[in-house]
């Protein structure tokens, strides 16, 4: 069930959050469930990723996750996570397979970051937030990241308050650009030193 946003007022370009709106709770397709991460998906949450760290790190350009992550940091980055949600700075959300409920990937709404427009000659305020998420090598072996992505954008429409959107995505993760170099996201620029490319996404109302 996709639980709709109550908006006072319009968004505008730029805005990431406003006090008057409500945090979409979760996304669900026929095969995945989008959900907030929850404390209780600590040790879940790392042994996920863990069985995918060397083809993440490669793939993701995030220096993350690395293969000295510990259960104590995971912990740690996961608190950071809950209290961004809670502060309304930013929002993480877990990947579920409905075949089993395990934690197969994550989604990351955060502000666009500032040196975007430095670097790479990108206007912060043309943008209410980054969207960018992992999923499992294994989970792409499925195909999910179709799924996932047609889930993602769906849910932006429906739930979200937001106009405009950027996807950051390394060069390495070929998946990913594929997907957003066959979907209506336009590229809009790169940057040469973190070999990051960079597109817009317009939400399309219903």
């Amino acid at each position: 069930m996709c639980f709709l946003v109550l908006v006072a007022m319009p968004a505008k370009a730029g805005d990431f959050w406003q006090q008057q709106w409500t945090v979409p709770g979760q996304a669900e397709s026929n095969n995945l469930i989008i959900r907030p991460i929850r404390e209780s998906d600590k040790a879940r949450f790392f042994h996920s990723y863990m069985t995918s760290q060397q083809w993440l790190y490669k793939k993701l350009g995030w220096a993350w996750p690395s293969e000295k992550s510990t259960l104590e940091q995971n912990s740690t980055m996961v608190d950071y996570h809950l209290e961004q949600a809670e502060q309304k700075t930013a929002f993480t959300y877990v990947v579920l397979d409905k075949s089993d409920n395990s934690i197969i990937g994550a989604v990351y709404m955060v502000p666009v970051a500032s040196e975007r427009q430095e670097n790479s000659g990108i206007s912060k305020s043309a943008y209410n937030a980054e969207v960018s998420w992992w999923l499992l090598e294994s989970a792409v072996d499925n195909n999910l990241h179709n799924d996932l992505f047609a889930l993602l954008t769906r849910w932006l429409g429906e739930s979200w308050p937001w106009r405009q959107v950027m996807f950051p995505v390394s060069e390495n993760n070929a998946t990913a650009l594929q997907l957003l170099e066959s979907s209506k996201a336009r590229y809009i620029g790169r940057n040469l030193d973190t070999r990051e490319k960079y597109f817009s996404y317009a939400i399309s109302r219903k």
